[in-house]
């Protein structure tokens, strides 16, 4: 009877967790579909944005002098279901030469965990990324720029399993969040079923493309909370 009594407690905590995210606005909340969560901000002003990206991502001028990731998509929350007039655009200039890279992961860290030392080898090589999201039909953007680090499993079936990590500063926004400041984290993934070892046929699947699930939270102050000045 315990057992069954927290069962219905949680299911309950479910339940309104999505009916608290669903009174925010952010992203234009729909039959209880949204990006808003304000449950998890921290302070009177803070937004919270959390949704996923349904991409279709193609190394673009693969063979070219600048080489660049490209992708689409559309927007989703959490439970997977599509915002209603949402969709992303991204890119991520690479260098091919350092493609190999990837595959290195860091070396062993050391006690404390609290305090130095650190060590970053195999986490400095990484590039610059931009993404625009967009809300409502266009009507609401956000665009964000910052550093990205891309690492991929080689798997023992043959394919490799691909992430790229994201951390975004806002730029510029649109409609709502016209001169929002803040900052958001992008972390994707994708399954590659074939991962050949020479670089060039590597490339060629890149270039190809391949669908991405992505996840991306924003924790942003909208203009009219800002100080003057």
């Amino acid at each position: 009877m315990v057992d069954e009594s927290r069962s219905v407690i949680q299911a309950l905590d479910r339940i309104r967790v999505v009916l608290e995210s669903s009174n925010g606005d952010g992203g234009g909340a729909v039959d209880g579909i949204t990006a808003d969560h304000p449950q998890i901000a921290n302070g009177p002003v803070e937004q919270v944005l959390a949704f996923n990206n349904d991409e279709f991502i193609k190394l673009e001028d693969a063979t070219g002098d600048n080489p660049y990731f490209s992708s689409h998509g559309v927007l989703t929350d959490l439970q997977h279901r599509e915002l209603p007039g949402s969709k992303v655009e991204t890119t991520f200039p690479v260098d091919r030469a350092k493609l190999p890279d990837t595959i290195q992961w860091p070396p062993v860290q050391e006690k404390p965990w609290d305090a130095p030392p650190l060590d970053p080898t195999h986490t400095l090589g990484h590039g610059y990324s931009k993404q625009a999201y967009f809300f409502n039909g266009g009507a609401d953007s956000l665009v964000t720029v910052g550093p990205s680090l891309p690492k991929i499993a080689v798997l023992k079936n043959g394919g490799a399993q691909f992430w790229v990590a994201s951390i975004g500063v806002i730029a510029q926004g649109t409609g709502k969040y016209k001169g929002a400041r803040g900052t958001s984290v992008y972390i994707g993934s994708a399954y590659l079923e074939v991962w050949p070892p020479k670089l060039e046929d590597q490339i060629k699947i890149l270039a190809k493309g391949f669908k991405a699930l992505v996840g991306t939270y924003f924790k942003l102050v909208l203009k009219k909370d800002h100080a003057a000045g």
